[in-house]
């Protein structure tokens, strides 16, 4: 049995709280129960999933190692997609907390083929998303895609300087150094305030170990696990706390 899928059990057996049940922050409850368990439709819902649609049907007929990284040249194509994109349930759930916390800036770090940038995108037209994206193929992918669905407010760049955000996500589970870099430029800033979207986390012992060193951290006081992704939150005034939710 691979690591990933004992860790997929392990979750299974250890989840819970997904409708607020023993969470006594009202900040939180409200966050779990209406925003990260929300059921209902958005407006933007329509055209993320005739994306996500798009980007299956290309990828069953693109050869996948073009997209060239010795790391995973040659994965079978189930595994390619789940190291390198969200599932459709993740991607709406970044747009519904982008639509509800409301950042000052967002900012995407790592690998993708645009329709988690869509969603970040689309839950506020008003702000930029900046996204420093790995290899030059998804980059051209991901350029391909936002300007076939006409969404504007997405600017694209190679991997460089740390970008000042107040909502961020890291998805670069195969190079769990990055990923810990990235994450040590955020939380070291001077009273940081804002929520970091940590995909990957259960990938292997050593992202595990990134996800669990940074949860740690004084900046971050509330850590949620959704197995997929973590969710860090730095907010002032919350109590320090950990919840493995189901999702």
């Amino acid at each position: 049995m691979n690591y990933y899928l004992k860790k997929r059990i392990s979750y299974f057996f250890k989840a819970r709280h997904s409708k607020g049940h023993g969470i006594h922050s009202p900040f939180l409850f409200r966050l779990i129960t209406q925003v990260i368990g929300n059921i209902g439709n958005f407006s933007a819902y329509p055209l993320l999933k005739a994306a996500d649609d798009n980007v299956k049907n290309m990828l069953e007929i693109l050869d996948i190692n073009s997209f060239s990284q010795k790391e995973w040249t040659g994965c079978c194509h189930s595994e390619f997609l789940r190291i390198h994109k969200f599932s459709s349930k993740y991607d709406l759930l970044l747009f519904r907390l982008v639509n509800d916390f409301r950042p000052k800036g967002i900012a995407f770090y790592g690998s993708t083929f645009g329709v988690t940038l869509m969603a970040l995108a689309l839950a506020d037209n008003r702000k930029v998303v900046k996204a420093q994206v790995d290899n030059d193929h998804f980059r051209s992918f991901c350029r391909r895609l936002i300007e076939v669905y006409e969404v504007e407010n997405i600017e694209i760049f190679e991997t460089g300087k740390p970008m000042a955000a107040d909502f961020v996500v890291v998805q670069n589970p195969l190079d769990p150094g990055s990923c810990d870099k990235i994450l040590s430029d955020i939380l070291k800033q001077s009273n940081y305030q804002g929520v970091v979207i940590f995909a990957g986390i259960h990938t292997s012992p050593a992202m595990e170990a990134v996800w669990s060193s940074h949860k740690n951290n004084p900046a971050v006081r509330v850590a949620l696990d959704l197995f997929e992704i973590g969710i860090f939150i730095c907010k002032t005034g919350l109590q320090k706390e950990e919840f493995v939710l189901r999702f």
